[in-house]
Order: structure tokens, then C-alpha cells, then sequence
């Protein structure tokens, strides 16, 4: 599921009685999302989304009931999105090969899971105690997730949070310094990654099938030329 697809199950969750006018509840969560990522949480305001999207202030109020209701959504979002796609990926069916090249796609895959909106939220949280309660406990659940995905293949208590804890805050603070690094130069990385946080050796079978996965998703790459494997 795309962001854009998820901002629409968000929006069409919530419902609407009234006509439809030409903006819908999704494009106005969108548009509010992208300002947030690259402005601030202070940037997200009604008149302003309004001259972005070129409509009266009124378009805003068929949607949403006030400032509350936008911003409300837009953590729905977040937890849907970036929240879930780890929970889903830790837990889901298969070996422990099979998880951790799902939560890999996740530090991939912007659809997944979007750095960019996980700091501007954290970001929105500094003067906001409930918010931090909210990723503080979103972090949890991300955490708790990936200790009962090492502690069901096998590894002891103390060490599946701590192998836990190496998966997860070495790819946070990856994002969190802003390291840019060639799509190809990661997946060189691979075999060892999965070596380093698993002690299992990764199968060429396996390496090869997400490679091809990840060369065919064109738009990860940006203008860095695919790599002939």
C-alpha cells in the first residue's frame, strides 16, 4: 500500500455526509503531511494549506471540524504507516531470514516506512509532553516487536533485546545523521548486516531473490544507475 493509498483509507475511515467538493479529505491530508516533512509542524495551517491547494478556506471545513481533527489524522497516518510496516514485517509469517529481509525493505522503502515523517513528527514533539508519550510508546511496540521476533527464532531474553536494540537504533541513528549512501553501496552491505544481527549466514538464494526484488523497484533508486547483477 502506497502513502497515498493509505492517506485515502484514513480519510475514507473518518466518513463524510456532505456533498463532495473538488478537494477531498485526502488531498488536504497530503498536502498537510508534505508541509510538516518539509516545513513544520508550525507551517501546518488552514490558510496556508488553502493558497498551496489554491482553494478558499472553506474547501477545509467540508473535512475536517477544525485544526485538531487535520493534525489528529495526520499522526494516524503516521502510526499506520511507519508504526505498523515494522510491527507487520517483525512478525510476519516465515523464517527468521524471511523477517529481517521484510524489516530491511522497510529501512528501503519510503512507502513503508518514511524517515523523513518519522523525525517531523519527533521533531513536532519537542514542546508536545502527550505526543512524546505517543512516540515513546510507538517505539515501544516497534522495539517489542522486533525482541519477539528474536526471541521466537531461539535467542535468549537478554540477548534478543539487545540484538533488538543494535536493528533498531543502528538504523535510526542511520537516519537521524542524514547519511546518504548509494542504494548499491547498501546492498552490498547485505549478507553482512544480516550475519552481524542474526549469526546465521544469509542464503544466496534469498540474497539474490531481494536484490532482484529491490533492482526492478526503479523508483528507489533515483537517478543512480541500477546495477547489472
Amino acid at each position: 500500500m502506497t502513502n497515498r493509498e493509505l492517506i485515502e483509507r484514513v480519510s475514507a475511515a473518518a466518513g463524510e455526509n456532505r456533498a463532495e467538493p473538488r478537494l477531498t479529505r485526502a488531498d488536504w491530508l497530503d498536502k498537510a503531511l508534505r508541509v510538516l516533512i518539509e516545513n513544520g509542524i508550525d507551517s501546518v495551517r488552514i490558510t496556508r494549506l488553502a493558497d498551496l491547494l489554491g482553494v478558499t478556506r472553506g474547501s477545509f471545513y467540508w473535512h475536517f471540524a477544525d485544526r485538531g481533527a487535520l493534525l489528529t489524522a495526520m499522526l494516524k497516518v503516521w502510526e499506520q504507516s511507519n508504526t505498523a510496516s515494522i510491527i507487520r514485517a517483525a512478525t510476519s509469517p516465515g523464517s527468521l531470514e524471511d523477517r529481517v529481509l521484510a524489516l530491511f525493505m522497510c529501512w528501503i522503502d519510503p512507502e513503508l516506512f518514511d524517515p523523513r515523517l518519522d523525525f517531523a513528527v519527533r521533531d513536532w514533539a519537542r514542546g508536545d509532553a502527550e505526543l512524546q508519550r505517543n512516540i515513546a510508546m510507538s517505539d515501544q511496540q516497534r522495539m517489542d516487536a522486533l525482541v519477539a521476533m528474536f526471541a521466537s527464532h531461539g535467542f535468549p531474553e537478554r540477548q534478543a533485546l539487545i540484538r533488538a536494540r543494535n536493528f533498531y537504533y543502528t538504523q535510526m541513528g542511520y537516519y537521524a545523521l542524514n547519511i546518504h549512501e548509494p542504494l548499491s553501496a547498501r546492498l552490498s552491505y547485505l549478507s553482512t548486516y544480516f550475519e552481524t544481527y542474526t549469526d546465521e549466514t544469509l542464503s544466496a538464494e534469498a540474497e539474490r531473490a531481494f536484490r532482484v526484488r529491490i533492482i526492478a523497484r526503479k523508483d528507489l533508486w533515483s537517478d543512480e544507475p541500477i546495477p547489472h547483477r
